[in-house]
């Protein structure tokens, strides 16, 4: 199977993916993302595939960090007051993270419920 383009190679992946009970919890001591404070850039509504922070989100995703896809969608989501069609965007692109994780620990109920969530929230701005 082809791997995915990458939207920015230029910035380095995680050393490992976070999946709960199987490795270090980012945020944690020893984690990959100890003492780190993210500090995304708000999207343009126009143009949100011209910023770097969700392009890099999606390689995130792309390439199984679905935790951390999660990790800076919501930070965009929350930029973004977590109203509108495009926070409304990030949270269904936060819930299909959170489906990847629930899929890597083999929960597929939540999973499902995760996806069906992000359907909810992705039909209505399909039809705009």
């Amino acid at each position: 199977m082809e791997k995915p383009k990458r939207y920015t190679p230029h910035i380095d992946f995680p050393p490992y993916a976070f999946v709960p009970g199987r490795n270090p919890h980012p945020e944690k001591v020893g984690g990959h993302m100890e003492g780190v404070e993210l500090k995304l850039s708000a999207l343009n509504p126009q143009y949100p595939l011209e910023n770097q922070d969700f392009l890099y989100a999606i390689d995130l995703y792309n390439y199984g960090f679905y935790w951390e896809s999660h990790v800076w969608w919501e930070e965009l989501w929350n930029i973004e007051g977590r109203k509108g069609d495009l926070a409304d965007l990030l949270k269904a692109l936060i819930k299909l993270a959170a489906a990847g994780v629930k899929q890597n620990l083999e929960h597929d109920s939540a999973a499902k419920g995760h996806l069906e969530r992000a359907v909810e929230l992705l039909l209505p701005l399909s039809q705009k």
